[in-house]
């Protein structure tokens, strides 16, 4: 079973993850990339940006404790994950 966070401005919703650069990309709606993980059974939404993922590229696409620290994942609720994902693949905003 997902865990469920309390959001300021979503309320209790299910757990997610991203890296730092997508959680920090939301409020300035800035695109960075984003790659995830397909949805699991009883397992948290997690992402990373085109950083993270050029990292993983060029150290042998091995998830080990210096990508997490890399990445420094922060939780996010799901609709906060959502809007993150929409940031990165919708339109460009000028």
């Amino acid at each position: 079973m997902i865990e469920k966070v309390l959001c300021e401005q979503h309320g209790s919703q299910d757990m997610s993850f991203t890296c730092i650069h997508i959680a920090m990309a939301i409020d300035k709606k800035r695109k960075v990339g984003f790659f995830y993980s397909e949805a699991e059974e009883d397992l948290p939404q997690i992402a990373w940006c085109g950083a993270c993922e050029q990292w993983l590229l060029d150290n042998g696409e091995e998830w080990n404790d210096a990508f997490e620290a890399q990445a420094d994942f922060k939780m996010l609720c799901a609709n906060c994950y959502d809007e993150a994902k929409e940031i990165q693949f919708g339109p460009d905003i000028a």
